[in-house]
């Protein structure tokens, strides 16, 4: 294959990696930092039946997430583009949204949510290799494992947790972002043999088209609100008041572990907490549980500190809590502490209404076929049908396989291959 015109890096792993790995010790992966090695590349691969991809984004780090990196791999090569750097995607958008060319990815729903929402991407004859091991019978499913388990490949757990929208990067991070993709070609080709040969592939394939149309609905409404702004990738938003940062949507307390065992006081005062948190992250682009934690949330809102001196006290305060959010913090306790009691939020646990005993049989009888299915076919019980499926055919108790096809959540591959078996357990036959 012809490479653009920079020069291709040749990253050699440390010695001390060397052991026990069977893999080569040297990777040549190729970084793509300009817009004319972009469409070079975009020529290239147009020609490639099957596409490996990863992305390596920063949302441990950023209030407003954005793909930092994309990693591409051919059979034989591996590139890493740097969108930081190139800042238009815009070549690899008829690439990835092809139906002649199988893109790769594994655990591909926050990859292909991420694509779409900073370059409008969609990714088209998608196969993710994560969804294919649950439906071999996998039940570790990271990358990390399945890799080191099918091939004796170690991958590096060292940056999961990196920023990788600082720059520039190291040679050792690169080389781990190029080992996502380099050996996800070569797993898909196994995995696709194993499908085939089960009999699975075409649910596996259902999967991924759902998967990748569910990826990209609703729009991109939820994008990085300085892209659209013409202020590129990483910029800092400390330059917004609160009133121009987008709007946050409340109430935020209920997305609190625990809110529900809460006092309507109590909840007026986290719910403050909460948007004063929630809006300052914003303000500082960082996420907002590197302003301060939830435990920490909960020690405010069960002392309820009216100065500074009290505040002082509440343990596990970060070292600059005081000096970055102490004023906002007492004023967001006393907001809440103000709150007039008829405007008290009450959000209690709403009470679903009890099954009938004819549901509740239906349901136990479709729970005990799915534990005999699962454990005949190797597969965890949830991959073949989820809990939520088993509820809605419960409620729906179809008399026969085509009413399936009404029944929400149902798959076709499911209603093909189980059909009648699942209307028989239900009609308690």
């Amino acid at each position: 294959m012809p490479t653009p015109a920079s020069h291709p890096q040749h990253i050699v792993e440390p010695d001390r990696r060397r052991q026990n790995r069977k893999v080569p010790t040297v990777l040549e992966l190729q970084l793509i930092e300009t817009l004319s090695d972009l469409e070079c590349l975009g020529r290239q691969l147009a020609g490639e039946s099957v596409l490996a991809i990863d992305t390596e984004a920063d949302s441990l780090h950023h209030y407003f997430p954005k793909v930092c990196l994309i990693q591409v791999s051919t059979n034989e090569h591996t590139f890493v583009i740097d969108p930081l750097a190139v800042q238009t995607m815009g070549v690899l958008r008829p690439l990835l949204g092809s139906q002649k060319i199988k893109k790769v990815f594994h655990g591909a729903d926050y990859d292909l949510r991420s694509l779409f929402r900073d370059f409008s991407i969609k990714v088209e004859n998608l196969f993710d290799t994560m969804v294919a091991s649950q439906f071999i019978g996998e039940r570790e499913l990271s990358l990390a494992v399945v890799l080191n388990k099918r091939f004796g490949i170690l991958i590096s757990k060292k940056y999961q947790r990196a920023d990788w929208s600082k720059r520039p990067l190291s040679p050792e991070m690169l080389l781990y972002a190029a080992h996502d993709t380099a050996h996800l070609i070569r797993l898909y080709r196994e995995l696709e043999r194993e499908l085939r040969f089960k009999g699975r592939l075409s649910w596996v394939e259902e999967e991924c088209e759902r998967l990748s149309v569910e990826c990209t609905l609703g729009g991109n409404s939820e994008s990085t609100p300085y892209l659209a702004s013409g202020q590129k990738h990483g910029r800092s938003l400390s330059h917004l008041i609160p009133s121009e940062a987008p709007p946050v949507k409340s109430p935020l307390f209920r997305r609190f572990k625990g809110y529900g065992k809460m006092e309507a006081r109590d909840l007026a005062i986290l719910e403050e907490l909460l948007l004063f948190r929630e809006r300052r992250a914003m303000h500082e682009d960082r996420p907002p549980f590197r302003l301060f934690a939830k435990h920490v949330i909960r020690e405010l809102v069960r002392i309820k500190p009216t100065d500074r001196k009290a505040l002082r006290k509440v343990p596990g305060l970060p070292a600059d809590f005081m000096k970055r959010y102490a004023e906002g913090v007492l004023k967001a306790i006393r907001l809440g502490v103000e709150v007039p009691a008829n405007r008290l939020p009450s959000f209690p646990k709403r009470r679903l209404p009890s099954p009938d005993s004819e549901k509740r049989a239906r349901l136990k009888r479709l729970k005990g076929w799915r534990q005999q299915k699962a454990r005949e076919l190797e597969l965890e019980p949830g991959v073949l049908c989820n809990n939520a499926l088993l509820e809605a055919l419960a409620d729906a108790h179809p008399k026969d396989p085509d009413e399936l096809r009404a029944v929400p959540r149902m798959r076709n591959w499911q209603r093909k291959t189980f059909g009648h078996e699942i209307v028989d357990v239900l009609q308690g036959i």
